[in-house]
C-alpha cells in the first residue's frame, strides 16, 4: 500500500459503518454550505461535533473537515469502498464484542486487503469458532467440523481409553 493510500479507521467495520460515514460527511456539508450562507466571515465557522470514526477518518488521512476540497476526497475515497470494497461475513454462536471485532479488523487488514469491510452474523449452532464466507469461498472453523474431520483419530483415541 502506498503511503499515501487513503486509510480506513479500524472503527469501520461493516459497511453499514461505512454507510453513516458517508451520510455524516453529507451532512456536514449541508451543515457548513448553509453556515456559509449565513456568515461573510468563513474563518469563524466551526465544526459541529463529529463522531469518533469520522475523526478517526480525518485524522488518518490529515484531511481537515473545513476544507471543501478535503471534505470531497474524503467523500469519494469512502463512496469508492461503500461501492467496491471486499465484504467477508462471518457467523459466530454469540455476537462478537467491538474490541474483538477492531482487533479482527485490524487482522482481515493487514493480511488481506486494506480496505476489507466485515459482517457478521449469528449462528448459534456452531457453539464454538465461526463460519467465514467470502463471494468465492466458505471456511468452516467450527468444532464441530474439526470433529468431523478427525472422527478416525478420535473414535482411536476413544477405544484406546476403553481397553487400557
Amino acid at each position: 500500500m502506498a503511503s499515501d493510500a487513503p486509510v480506513l479507521p479500524a472503527l469501520a467495520v461493516s459497511r453499514a459503518d461505512v454507510a453513516r460515514l458517508l451520510r455524516e460527511l453529507e451532512s456536514l456539508e449541508d451543515y457548513l454550505h448553509q453556515a456559509l450562507l449565513r456568515t461573510s466571515d468563513a474563518a469563524t465557522i466551526k465544526l459541529p461535533k463529529m463522531s469518533r470514526v469520522m475523526d478517526e477518518l480525518a485524522m488518518g488521512n490529515k484531511k481537515n473537515l473545513l476544507q471543501s476540497a478535503d471534505r470531497k476526497e474524503l467523500m469519494t475515497f469512502i463512496k469508492s469502498i461503500h461501492d467496491h470494497a471486499p465484504v467477508v461475513h462471518m457467523s459466530f454462536a454469540v455476537e462478537p464484542s467491538a474490541s474483538f471485532l477492531q482487533k479482527l479488523i485490524v487482522w482481515w487488514r493487514s493480511e488481506i486487503g486494506p480496505y476489507v469491510l466485515l459482517e457478521t452474523g449469528l449462528q448459534p449452532d456452531i457453539a464454538v469458532g465461526c463460519f467465514v464466507r467470502t463471494p468465492n469461498h466458505q471456511y468452516d472453523f467450527s468444532l464441530r467440523e474439526h470433529f468431523t474431520k478427525t472422527r478416525d483419530v478420535l473414535v482411536q483415541k476413544l477405544e484406546a481409553g476403553l481397553t487400557s
